[in-house]
């Protein structure tokens, strides 16, 4: 009896101090294409830190190692992982309703200036979503997701190995790109446009297979693109990579998850895409710095470059609204164009005192977008 009774303290114990510890009763397995150490792995692990003190939820993140960047969102959708990063631009007909604001995004660093494209973009890409679009939400259902909030990387520039100071520059140059609109700003003065995944990058680089790549600067650090990278010209393309889900979840893991843990996840989720967006802007600094003090050559914007860059945005509003109208069926496109484009405007007044602030701008997320959203019956239909 003393044994028996010895035991059943024991297990109590043991239980008590797993309490005491902290053992989440739930673990999410998290896939991220990027490799430790960059701006968004960090600050999904800030995500994870908050979700661990203020919730029975953690996430397992597998940084590179369960899924890269292209397999990501097939992954999450047949429950390989039960959240990622999903890039949608890599599949632009299961996505192409969210694919829209994505390609608008040059607006952002157009017509009424802004500290943050990538702040503007996070902003009006998961309103447009998650408040606007139920085409975008049948989608993700289709993908057997639930779409959690967008991020905006800083504006795009030019990681070159030959050097971009003039229009003429850009004649016969073979430019990766990631995002259609910036491939048909490549071809308008003259480039060559090349798809490749991010993953690619270093090694399409280092062999001559392209000689710049259309990219935020803080991808030097996440891809290791400083050895590579010769030259970089600032402000060109412009716009911001904000084609991201950066906190898909498998719609089945969703709705096993109980009222109070779903709840947890929209209070939270704006702080993930906030972080990210943040760190990511703070980031762009510090690696073009990293690159100039390791010799890479920094060339300021050419005005008429610029000049040239805002006519052809506002021509290729027409190029946009025909390619989704036509290659990929969507209904209603002039009348979504409108509304997004308003709210890329909506979000440049809204980010401009916090672009750069992660608790003020998750408080922005959360009041403007997540707020709204029922925990109840979100993505449980």
């Amino acid at each position: 009896m003393k044994t028996k009774t010895k035991a059943i303290l024991a297990v109590a114990a043991t239980c008590s101090l797993l309490a005491s510890t902290g053992l989440r009763a739930e673990t999410l397995r998290y896939a991220i294409g990027f490799p430790p150490g960059g701006a968004v792995t960090e600050s999904i692990k800030e995500f994870n830190e908050k979700l661990k003190a203020e919730t029975d939820l953690e996430l397992k993140i597998y940084e590179l190692s369960l899924l890269n960047l292209k397999e990501t969102p097939p992954g999450v959708r047949d429950g390989l992982a039960d959240a990622g990063y999903v890039l949608m631009p890599y599949y632009p007909a299961e996505y192409s309703e969210s694919n829209l604001p994505a390609n608008m995004s040059m607006l952002a660093t157009v017509s009424t200036p802004t500290k943050s494209s990538g702040a503007v973009m996070a902003g009006a890409m998961t309103e447009y979503i998650m408040l606007h679009c139920e085409d975008c939400q049948a989608q993700f259902t289709a993908e057997n997701q639930l779409f959690l909030g967008a991020i905006g990387t800083p504006e795009y520039v030019q990681l070159c190995t030959k050097p971009v100071h003039t229009i003429e520059d850009i004649k016969g140059k073979k430019m990766r790109s990631s995002v259609d609109a910036m491939g048909r700003w490549a071809e308008h003065f003259g480039g060559t446009k090349v798809s490749i995944p991010a993953n690619d990058i270093y090694e399409a680089m280092s062999q001559g297979v392209v000689d710049c790549t259309m990219i935020s600067a803080p991808e030097l650090g996440n891809f290791q693109l400083f050895d590579v990278t010769k030259h970089i010209t600032l402000g060109l393309p412009g716009g911001s990579f904000a084609g991201v889900g950066a906190m898909n979840i498998n719609l089945d893991t969703w709705r096993g998850l109980s009222a109070e843990q779903r709840a947890d996840m929209l209070r939270l989720a704006p702080y993930n895409s906030a972080a990210i967006t943040v760190n990511y802007h703070l980031a762009a600094t510090r690696d073009i710095e990293i690159a100039r003090k390791n010799g890479t050559e920094i060339i300021e914007t050419p005005a008429d470059m610029a000049k040239a860059t805002e006519e052809f945005v506002k021509n290729d509003a027409t190029v946009i609204k025909a390619s989704f109208k036509n290659d990929f069926g969507l209904q209603n496109v002039d009348e979504k164009y409108e509304l997004i484009a308003g709210l890329i405007e909506r979000w440049k007044g809204l980010t401009k005192d916090v672009y750069d602030d992660k608790d003020a701008m998750t408080e922005l997320f959360r009041t403007e977008i997540f707020s709204k959203v029922d925990p109840a019956t979100y993505g449980m239909n």
